[in-house]
């Protein structure tokens, strides 16, 4: 049986203005991650990029559940592979991933997922590399890898030691217990938790304030944020004081906004 992924199970993308939205379109499997998803979803993150129009990427996915973790459908030849095809069976996925975060982290507009259902494998880490996340109250989380003897891939463990702290990451990677929307939320995996006919409603409701936001601004402050987590404390303040005045300062939304507050008005900024 072939295991190529159908042209009908690739992610989404569409365009609404300032809105670019992937939906992720595989809900029999769960939206499990193909590998071959990789390049496709590349490629439409570099169009995410690459378009001026767009201040703020959505990813959602189709069916009762977010992403339930990568295609396990290619262990079902493990017994058939040799040594190295099972070390590079191993190695490709984590690798795979990494591309796609780096590309996400290094997107100038702000990204968000809004999940229901499943957040499992390397579905954690994928929203790691997202920005804001909010989840209905029946969502559930689950970093499963342990309990099919598997170290983590995705970058869960890269993200999640950063979001929930280093004792609640182990916790969750080596137990391999699921945890509810409000746990996620309490730990701060996702922003915020909303019932289950209030997810398309809040979600709207979030990139609107997005994607009238002062968008590059918001790059400046994505880009800080990534930054910090391996610069001393002299590196990030000269980051700081660079992005700040040679970027911030001079754009039309800082003019916008200054002039907007002394003229006691609600800014309205272009994203430039």
């Amino acid at each position: 049986m072939s295991n190529h992924l159908p042209v009908d199970e690739y992610p989404i993308l569409e365009f609404d203005g300032p809105l670019a939205t992937i939906t992720f379109n595989r809900p029999h499997k769960f939206n499990a991650f193909h590998l071959e998803q990789v390049p496709i979803l590349r490629d439409q993150l570099v169009e995410v990029e690459q378009n001026p129009d767009v201040r703020c990427l959505l990813f959602k996915g189709n069916g009762k559940h977010f992403m339930a973790g990568g295609d396990m459908s290619s262990v079902l030849s493990y017994d058939e592979m040799t040594p190295a095809q099972r070390m590079q069976n191993g190695e490709g996925p984590p690798v795979a991933y990494m591309h796609i975060a780096r590309i996400m982290t290094r997107l100038r507009v702000p990204i968000v997922a809004s999940v229901q259902g499943a957040v499992a494998g390397a579905g954690v880490g994928f929203l790691g590399a997202c920005d804001l996340v909010i989840a209905s109250e029946s969502s559930f989380y689950w970093v499963a890898h342990i309990l099919h003897a598997g170290s983590n891939d995705g970058l869960v463990s890269y993200f999640l030691p950063r979001l929930v702290g280093h004792r609640k990451a182990l916790e969750l990677a080596l137990l391999g217990d699921k945890i509810s929307g409000q746990e996620a939320k309490d730990i701060g995996l996702v922003n915020w938790v909303v019932a289950d006919d209030q997810l398309e409603a809040e979600t709207s409701k979030l990139v609107e304030r997005l994607v009238t936001g002062p968008t590059l601004a918001m790059g400046l402050i994505k880009r800080l944020y990534h930054e910090s987590w391996h610069n001393s404390l002299p590196e990030q303040g000269m980051l700081e004081g660079e992005l700040y005045g040679r970027f911030a300062m001079p754009s039309e939304d800082a003019h916008e906004g200054l002039k907007a507050f002394f003229e006691k008005r609600s800014p309205q900024f272009q994203g430039r």
